[in-house]
């Protein structure tokens, strides 16, 4: 989108990064940073093994197929024989790594240069030229922020910043602030109430864009668009001028019908084109309410039409906007556009560069249009509308219900809360602890309070990764305590998500009693065990390789039962060389150490392998079997390192019957 600038000098545009986005642009720039598409891209098509051409499978076609599949005959036909995988040759694995990630190239890039000859050539690629299309990427991402710097001091286009891991600052400054827009919402047990942590996110993101692009920025898209009065006073002094939300928080703030609400409305009165200005003299923020109208049209709309008349009826909205701003004599007016600037164009043909050529074409031609970034029009239009008072919410529906209220967000927000506590109380009784491990286990309360955690909590977003979402938010509340030398809370392996990992669990449905002698002596033997498989949800976090294909669990009146059982290709005289240990997290923090190589059973304890490894584990093992339960993970080491750890992320839960009962109620 910076790049197709160059040929339209007159357009003006405002580009927010966020901070932990640009992180992310360097780390990848480095040469730092691997993401599992990116470690499945690099290996040599001949040595991927099973484990790594399902992963493939389940990411490599995660692209619009219209617009970025279709395009390629090789990729449309692999896309359509993708259930006959395991017929393919070696070609056939380079070709989809190759053409998935040419796909992702911008045009802009792809039909120039070299990348044009490769994507010309669309298949039967060999490895030198993937190494050609990485490097390019890598190219491509370390000019990303140079050519932003660049643009920026030409004055063509303004950088914005954000707080720095994105997170809804009105709730970080007070979770109660939610009441307002939703009076009967149920909010989280604790109330978090850090205005600390809304300033060190503001700070932060203000320390990293100087860094990067030589100056401080003036601007700022509260995360999700969302606002409070409590927040402003602290942005502010940071140099910020502008922020900008969305126009249901313009009508709620000066009490007037939204759009369509009424003759006096938001729209007709004119009041959603104008800058207004908060606060006092010395600490009042300009602000500006984006048309979502306009916005979602072109994030939502114009993608299915044909780009001319997308761009025709975009010019044909503004100029409408501009005749009845001129009939009511509205003194400067601006029309704020703002969307996610990533999210639309793979919804475009020609990755939204028709669309956009025509777009600026005709904006270019408009002598009765000016396009502007924030600054430029505050330096230039010094009337102001006055706001007396800022409705707290974001850019959906003027609330905060994304991101709270829900029984999963609210327990993510009590997670972190806790999370946070201890580590505050942790720090104020052991003033001569690591200061640098202090350091980083803050950035983790940090990296939590980003909003795109609780996005995929509860029920409105569903999606195909809420799980690993789940898992890397608890991950980053237990570095916590493993960079403070402490054990997570038992609760912290618990997911937060209620339908978690589920298709990767049975429970049990009785009780067992198996012979411990590594092998399974009759078919019967672990029916009515629960069961935990590793290689689904191994796939689901794309490990190359398992050494467990399993976990059997059950219980009768005086033990609980585990069997492990070894994936295939996996050889036995391997796997009798590991150790494993089951961890207890519940009821109190204990282990069991098992050494197939070490002769004897330790505490009462029996096992045996032969084909698969049987565990017995007497209750007497336990001082107590509080709230009838125990939370346990399986863990396998080679060397004193750790190989693997099942669950990666949460604990087993067995639960036991109420006396006189034969219920087995069993979670995760």
């Amino acid at each position: 989108m910076v790049e197709i600038l160059k040929s339209y000098p007159p357009i003006r545009q405002t580009f927010n990064m966020v901070p932990s986005l640009l992180e992310q642009i360097v780390d990848y720039a480095e040469g730092k940073a691997f993401d599992p598409c990116l470690k499945l891209s690099l290996k040599k098509a001949a040595e991927l093994s099973d484990k790594d051409k399902q992963s493939m499978l389940n990411l490599f076609f995660q692209a619009n197929y219209d617009n970025m599949i279709a395009p390629y005959p090789k990729y449309r036909e692999l896309f359509k024989e993708r259930r006959r995988a395991g017929s393919w040759g070696e070609a056939e694995w380079l070709d989809l790594q190759c053409l998935f990630n040419l796909a992702w190239i911008d045009p802009s890039f792809r039909k120039a240069g070299r990348l044009s000859e490769l994507d010309r050539k669309g298949e039967r690629f060999i490895e030198d030229e993937k190494a050609e299309i990485l490097a390019e990427q890598r190219k491509i991402i370390s000019s990303i922020i140079p050519r932003m710097r660049e643009m920026a001091n030409l004055g063509q286009i303004e950088i914005s910043t954000s707080p720095y891991f994105h997170p809804i600052m009105p709730l970080l400054y007070d979770t109660d602030i939610a009441r307002e827009a939703l009076p009967d919402i149920s909010l989280p047990t604790a109330r978090f109430s850090h205005p600390e942590d809304v300033e060190r996110h503001v700070v932060t993101a203000v320390e990293l864009y100087s860094n990067l692009f030589g100056n401080s920025p003036k601007g700022m898209w509260p995360s999700e668009g969302s606002v409070s009065e409590a927040i402003i006073p602290i942005i502010r002094k940071y140099g910020i001028e502008w922020m900008a939300a969305d126009e249901e928080i313009l009508a709620k703030s000066l009490a007037i019908p939204g759009r369509g609400g009424g003759v006096n409305n938001v729209i007709s009165t004119g009041a959603l084109y104008k800058c207004y200005r908060y606060g006092g003299e010395s600490n009042y923020m300009n602000l500006f309410f984006r048309d979502h109208a306009l916005s979602d049209n072109i994030g939502f709309v114009y993608s299915s039409w044909d780009p001319e008349k997308a761009a025709d009826d975009f010019l044909a909205r503004i100029k409408s906007i501009y005749d009845d701003l001129e009939t009511a004599k509205i003194e400067n007016p601006v029309v704020s556009i703002i969307l996610d600037g990533e999210n639309a164009w793979e919804f475009y043909k020609n990755d939204g560069h028709d669309f956009l050529n025509a777009l600026y074409t005709k904006i270019s031609r408009a002598d009765w249009l000016e396009t502007t970034t924030f600054s430029q029009y505050l330096a230039a239009n010094q009337s102001r509308g006055e706001l007396k008072k800022i409705f707290p919410g974001s850019w959906i529906n003027h609330s905060f219900a994304v991101w709270i209220g829900h029984r999963e967000k609210n327990r993510a927000w009590d997670l972190l809360s806790r999370a946070r506590d201890e580590l505050s109380e942790f720090e104020n009784s052991n003033p001569a602890f690591d200061k640098g491990k202090l350091k980083l286990a803050w950035r983790e309360i940090y990296i939590a309070e980003g909003s795109d955690w609780c996005w995929w909590f509860g029920d409105d977003h569903p999606g195909p990764h809420s799980d690993d979402f789940d898992r890397l938010f608890r991950s980053h509340l237990a570095n916590i305590y493993y960079l403070t030398d402490r054990e997570p809370p038992a609760d912290f392996f618990s997911p937060v998500r209620s339908a978690y990992l589920m298709e990767f669990l049975s429970s049990p449905i009785d009780y067992i009693t198996p012979k411990i002698d590594g092998k399974l002596t009759h078919f019967y033997e672990w029916h009515q065990a629960g069961f935990y498989d590793c290689l689904k949800a191994g796939s689901t976090m794309h490990r190359a390789e398992n050494i467990l294909a399993g976990i059997w669990f059950g219980f009768d009146p005086k033990n609980i039962y585990l069997r492990l059982d070894r994936a295939k290709g996996i050889d036995p005289r391997r796997f009798a060389s590991l150790k494993f240990e089951i961890e207890f997290l519940f009821p109190s923090k204990t282990a069991v150490a098992i050494s197939l190589a070490d002769e004897g059973s330790p505490n009462e304890i029996s096992y045996a392998f032969e084909d698969i490894l049987e565990i017995s584990i007497p209750f007497t093992f336990f001082k107590d079997v509080r709230d009838g339960k125990i939370l346990f993970r399986v863990l396998i080491k080679e060397g004193g390192e750790l190989l693997e750890r099942w669950p990666s992320a949460e604990a087993l839960k067995l639960e036991f019957p109420q006396e006189g009962s034969k219920q087995i109620p069993w979670v995760i």
